[in-house]
Parts: C-alpha cells; sequence; structure tokens
C-alpha cells in the first residue's frame, strides 16, 4: 500500500474514532480474521493471514446525509515471509441532500457507467437537477492493482459521465462515456448504452451496449428477456457478443483478436415450495468456425429456508473437447447456530482427438458456528485431484465479527 494511501487511511479512521465519541454520531462494520493454507503450482506451501475491516461512520447530521465507508485488506505469508502487504478497496465521505437531489462523494471509490468502471482515488457527482434527467460525473486517478499491491503510475487516469432518464415507468435508459489515460497516454475511450423495461406480469427486456472508440467496434453487445408469465416458470433468454480490445498503450493493441458470442437460455420451473427444476444451455461461438454447445440440468431440494441440496450434471462438446459431469452439493442448518455444507464434483473430459480421457475430481467440507449475535466463526477445507494432482488440500479458517 502506498505512503500516502495509508495516511489517508490511518487519518480517516483516527476521525471516525474521535467522532464516534460524540453525540449521535455512529461507528458500525465488519471485520473478518482468515487463515489460508494450500500449495501453488509448484509445490511450494503457504500459510497466509489476512484481516479484512469495513467500517461505516454516519449520523453527522439529524438528516443523516454525510457518511464515511471503508473497507480494506492487509494480509501476508508466514510460510514464505514476505512481509504484510496492505489493499484499501474503497474510503470515501458520501455527502447527500445537495440542492437539484445531488450527492458528492469523496476518496477511493468504485464507479461503474454502462461504459466502463474503474477503482479511483477522485470524487464522483450525481445530481438530478434537470427534471427526469440524472446526471453522473465521475473521475480520478485510476487504481490499479497487481498481485503484490498498487502499480499505479503517474498520469493514470479514469473519468466517466452518464445521463439517464429517469422518466420511464418500470424502466430505465442512459447513455455514458468513459475515458482512461496510461501515464497522461490516452488509454480507452468507450461510449456506452443501458435500457431495460418490465411489461407488468409478462416479464421484462434488457440491453446493454459499449462501442470502443479507438478500435472503432462494438466491444460488448448484450440483450435479453426474462418471464415468470407462466405460474411457478421462470424463463430467461439471453444473446452476449464481445470483441475484446486492449489499450492503446499496450503492446497487444496491434494484435488480431476473434469474436466471441453465446446464446443462453435458462429455466427453473417450481414443483413445489421445496423441490425446483433448474436448466440452462449455452451455444458458443468462438470465431474462425469454432463452436461448443454447454448444458446444465440439476434438481434443487429446499426443506428450510436455511437449507438446500443441489444436484446437477454437466456437459459440453465443441471447441476446446468434450465434457461430461456431476455436481452433488448441499447446506444444511442445526439448532439455529450451526451451518454445515459439502459437496463434490467429478469431471471427465477429453481435450481432443490425440488425447485421452482425464478427470477431475473436487471435494469440500464446511461449516458456520454463529457464537453470538455478532460474531461467528467460519471454515472449509477442500481437496482437488487431477491430472497435475494426486492430493491438492486447501483450508480457511475465518473470525468474522460485526459492531
Amino acid at each position: 500500500m502506498k505512503r500516502s494511501t495509508t495516511v489517508f487511511l490511518s487519518a480517516t479512521l483516527i476521525l471516525c474514532g474521535l467522532l464516534s465519541t460524540a453525540g449521535a454520531v455512529t461507528l458500525g462494520g465488519s471485520s473478518s480474521s482468515q487463515a489460508s493454507w494450500f500449495q501453488d503450482e509448484a509445490g511450494a506451501d503457504h500459510f497466509d493471514l489476512a484481516q479484512y475491516a469495513r467500517v461505516s461512520t454516519r449520523n453527522f447530521d439529524s438528516a443523516d446525509t454525510i457518511r464515511i465507508d471503508g473497507y480494506g485488506r492487509a494480509n501476508g505469508d508466514v510460510q514464505q515471509g514476505e512481509g504484510v502487504e496492505g489493499r484499501l478497496y474503497y474510503l470515501y465521505l458520501d455527502k447527500k441532500g445537495l440542492p437539484g437531489q445531488s450527492s458528492v462523494r469523496v476518496g477511493r471509490q468504485f464507479f461503474f457507467v454502462s461504459a466502463g468502471s474503474a477503482l479511483i482515488d477522485g470524487a464522483k457527482i450525481e445530481t438530478r437537477a434537470a427534471g427526469p434527467l440524472a446526471f453522473s460525473l465521475a473521475g480520478g486517478r485510476n487504481v490499479l492493482f497487481s498481485t503484490t499491491g498498487e502499480f499505479t503510475h503517474g498520469g493514470d487516469i479514469a473519468a466517466g459521465a452518464q445521463v439517464a432518464l429517469t422518466s420511464i415507468p418500470q424502466g430505465s435508459l442512459n447513455l455514458s462515456y468513459m475515458v482512461t489515460y496510461d501515464q497522461s497516454d490516452l488509454a480507452t475511450e468507450k461510449v456506452g448504452l443501458a435500457a431495460d423495461k418490465r411489461f407488468g406480469k409478462y416479464g421484462e427486456i434488457y440491453t446493454q451496449l459499449r462501442f470502443d472508440v479507438l478500435s472503432e467496434v462494438w466491444n460488448e453487445i448484450q440483450v435479453g428477456a426474462r418471464t415468470a408469465v407462466v405460474p411457478h416458470l421462470n424463463l430467461a433468454a439471453e444473446y452476449f457478443r464481445t470483441i475484446p480490445t486492449f489499450e492503446a498503450t499496450s503492446i497487444y493493441s496491434v494484435f488480431a483478436v476473434e469474436r466471441y458470442q453465446e446464446v443462453s437460455a435458462k429455466a427453473e420451473y417450481e414443483l413445489s415450495h421445496s423441490v425446483a427444476i433448474e436448466g440452462e444451455y449455452r451455444n458458443e461461438s468462438y470465431g474462425a468456425g469454432d463452436t461448443a454447445n454447454v448444458g446444465e440440468a440439476g434438481v434443487r431440494y429446499r426443506p428450510t429456508d436455511a437449507s438446500s441440496l443441489y444436484a446437477a450434471g454437466i456437459w459440453r462438446n465443441g471447441a476446446g473437447g468434450k465434457l461430461a459431469g456431476f455436481e452433488l452439493s448441499g447446506t444444511v442448518a442445526v439448532a439455529k447456530k450451526y451451518t454445515l455444507a459439502a459437496g463434490v464434483q467429478r469431471d471427465v473430459y477429453q481435450r481432443d482427438q490425440m488425447t485421452g480421457k482425464e478427470s477431475a475430481s473436487r471435494f469440500w467440507l464446511g461449516g458456520d458456528v454463529k457464537l453470538r449475535k455478532d460474531v461467528s466463526v467460519a471454515a472449509r477445507v477442500e481437496d482437488n485431484i487431477n491430472e497435475n494432482w494426486n492430493n491438492d488440500v486447501r483450508a480457511r479458517l475465518a473470525l468474522n465479527v460485526d459492531f
């Protein structure tokens, strides 16, 4: 974590602590202390300790228009001894209730518009001062993470603007623009459009489009529909197409890429209050005539709201080979304090005609114990068996506290 981020986080947490002692100001959040054991692809053992913390300070005024939110992580590998690393996911001050139904958010934050998204150190302004139109504007330092921390450089900037029409009954429509700079050089420039419309009990349709201005291609096209007009039956269909594009400053931007598209359909039918049948089918196209058909069909049994059992078969045929497998998993609540979870997956596959059939299996067992209303302990053990590993055991233990 960079020094500026550390100072920013420390100062804000101190401020929250001081303010939480004054009057009606409240401080809440959650923490998760986790320990993980695993082996990497080279066979080296790892024992990772991590601390996650989420805080929220609010009630600074009687209308609760100001709040400070933060979320971050500190972790280190005890086995490898590589020191402690930190990652700040967000830390911002949010002010609502400004004239024109406006709000301002300042600090590290994630913003999303239909043209794209980014994590920034900056500001976001939202307003509805123009009747049925809602405007959003965000920009700042583009925060980029690597496996060992941040690698943002000077001149890395991300900004976006969006205008939305809010007067559509049971629907929405927005148009947006997003741009990023890599060390002050223009890296990406995209235009986006998103819309959805619900037709009462008949269902809804939705779409999202993204156009890459620099590459002059439709980077993403998504169109779908959902309906539950038939009692106990939920249906969904979607078309998705994308042409991957790279930043203009990347060496990979000169390479040609194939278009990917898929057509999918999903269905869920409730046989009874506790039994449902689920299914999904996808036709995938990778360009140059390569296609694949993928499917999954299963049964879900829910004897209670806190317990469930799922059994499914999966298959794939086409580009990438053939695959057939199954999954059996479930959770069960015991005495309202204990939750147990277990599952098994097994796949048999053949990558191409020159290779024989191979198999992969995964087994897991986990649970959650509620020690108090705001304190719980969660654990999970997993074993993977495939052509690369006779046994690949991974485990995680977490202490979760709400405050």
